[in-house]
């Protein structure tokens, strides 16, 4: 055994090892080095014989273990610790930074939502200053700035801009009468249908009042502006249908153009109202083009306008009277009266350069009034003369119905002169009879009570109805001119004045003609039994004075036309 174990060892082992033979647990050989083995650091061998089990011990010495010893194993082991440390400070960082991140994204979200309801609410803002609240169209501030910069464009392309200003005829008096609710579901009406006519090209706008703008872009001729203003007249064809009720309106618009009409947009807006009150002068529904010479006559109106009120103060205007024939008795049985006003600088002036005035600025109420009392302070003067038989008709506006104490002024002018009220008679144009038909009655069944006669003026122009004759107190129907003044030369005038007077006859309704120029005229209406003609045949609207002069001769009229 010791053989074998000595030749087992080597100088090596001998030296830095302590070996030993275990058998059955026990030690059964033992070679020591030569120091103390560290049994820490043993390690054992298994050897296998056919006889027996031997366990074989190998124990270092501390000196080997320290020659041995190495420091890559600390090294190792803190790297490996120091790497976990930073993988996990690492993995703790990318949670803190996603959590951060996270908290960022949270934070950018409802700061965009916050600046999308700023922006929203600024583009919200720049649409109410922008937008009419009422119709949702463009308004005049905004139209003006995109005028403004269509103009710029239009400059340097060489291309023409056409403005339109759009009036609603009647707004007004609807407005008044049907009470301002009415007035503005109208006005969202009529906004919806223009908007239809709205593009790329054509910009609508709501102005204020009644009143809507157009500005077309890129016109290349002016019947591309004409095709606009049938379009939009064309919207206005079709009745609207308000509070239940088929309302039928219709407008009137002035029209000026870039560049003949004005090179800057304050001029082009202006020309364009000022054609717009050129339109309306000379009739409802229609349109005019500003051209020049409107201008002048548009400082004119303006300064018109300013003398009214002075005109009323030092009692300019004068009243003309124009005689009505009775065509059964050839003699002059009741005249018109019609105002005139004695300017002090430009004359006497027609109605028509002053009335359209008087009723854009409500001044009409008041002239109303003084031409009611000048015609009973007339007729007091006639009571006692050969005038006093004459019944006289004043013309009532729109805005004088309306009033809710027309009946009591009228009754009281009356009465302070001493005057019938069968000697009075109030004419309305068939226009403003039918505007509000349940409120007229009423005012017009109060003067019928009083005793005033009532007559039509105008009928047969475009708002004839039949309805109202049969159930409102009418006293006279008078043909428009428009039927007179060719009445002997085409048939279907002749026809239409006929129809008229038969039914008015069967309606127990007198009938007069208006703008008698002729003795042919005289005659068809003499043969035809109308009952009253008017005109310049008989007489043109002449002075009180003059009238007295003409009547006293007691001339007969019989000369002015031969026996039917």
């Amino acid at each position: 055994m010791e053989g074998l174990i000595e030749a087992l060892q080597t100088p090596r082992i001998k030296t830095n090892f302590t070996l030993e033979i275990i058998e059955n647990n026990k030690a059964a050989y033992r070679i020591d080095s030569n120091e103390p083995p560290n049994r820490a650091f043993s390690q054992n061998a298994k050897v296998d014989l056919p006889s027996t089990d031997w366990l074989l011990q190998l124990s270092p010495t501390p000196s080997w273990i320290e020659r041995h010893r190495s420091d890559w194993p600390w090294v190792t082991f803190s790297t490996l610790l120091l790497v976990g440390m930073l993988v996990s400070m690492s993995t703790l960082l990318v949670q803190l930074i996603l959590k951060r991140n996270r908290a960022l994204l949270r934070t950018r979200n409802e700061l965009q939502q916050e600046i999308d309801q700023r922006e929203m609410a600024q583009q919200n803002l720049a649409r109410l200053e922008s937008t009419d609240a009422l119709t949702g169209l463009a308004n005049r501030r905004f139209f003006m700035e995109d005028l403004v910069h269509t103009l710029t464009m239009a400059d340097r392309q060489l291309r023409q801009v056409g403005l339109v200003m759009i009036d609603l005829d009647r707004f007004q008096t609807l407005n008044d009468s049907l009470g301002h609710q009415f007035g503005d579901e109208l006005l969202i009406k009529v906004a919806e249908r223009l908007n239809s006519l709205s593009d790329e090209r054509i910009l609508v706008a709501y102005s204020g009042g009644d009143e809507f703008m157009f500005c077309q872009q890129q016109v290349e001729e002016i019947d591309d502006v004409i095709n606009l203003l049938g379009q939009i007249k064309q919207a206005f064809s079709e009745p609207f249908d308000v509070q239940g009720q088929p309302h039928n309106i219709t407008a009137t618009m002035g029209v000026s153009v870039y560049p003949q009409s004005g090179l800057d947009a304050d001029i082009l807006l202006r020309n364009a109202d000022i054609a717009l009150h050129r339109a309306k002068e000379s009739g409802r529904n229609t349109y005019q083009f500003y051209t020049e010479g409107m201008q002048d006559r548009e400082v004119m109106r303006l300064e018109l306008d300013k003398d009214l009120n002075q005109a009323l103060v030092d009692n300019q205007f004068v009243l003309y009277f124009q005689p009505q024939l009775d065509l059964a008795t050839m003699q002059v049985g009741s005249v018109e009266a019609l105002i005139r006003w004695q300017h002090p600088v430009r004359g006497l002036l027609p109605p028509v350069d002053f009335i359209p005035l008087a009723e854009e600025s409500g001044r009409i109420t008041d002239i109303g009034r003084w031409v009611l009392q000048a015609t009973c302070r007339q007729l007091a003067e006639w009571a006692d003369g050969p005038l006093a038989h004459l019944r006289v008709a004043v013309n009532l506006s729109g805005r004088e119905l309306e009033d809710d104490h027309l009946v009591d002024h009228i009754q009281h002018a009356l009465a302070s002169h001493g005057v019938s009220a069968g000697q009075l008679e109030v004419e309305l144009t068939e226009e403003i009879f039918i505007d509000n038909l349940e409120r007229n009655l009423s005012q017009l069944t109060r003067l019928n009570k009083l005793g005033v006669h009532l007559s039509i003026d105008d009928f047969g122009v475009g708002y004839s109805s039949l309805g109202y004759l049969r159930d409102f107190p009418v006293d006279l129907l008078k043909i428009d001119r428009s039927f007179i003044t060719r009445v002997t030369e085409r048939h279907d005038d002749a026809v239409i004045t006929r129809a008229v007077i038969n039914l008015a006859h069967n309606l127990g309704i007198q009938v007069a003609a208006e703008g008698v120029e002729t003795e042919a005229q005289l005659n068809f209406l003499r043969s035809h039994r109308c009952d009253l003609a008017q005109g310049y045949l008989i007489s043109r609207p002449i002075p009180a004075d003059e009238l007295m002069v003409l009547l006293k001769r007691n001339i007969s009229f019989e000369s002015v036309t031969s026996t039917p």
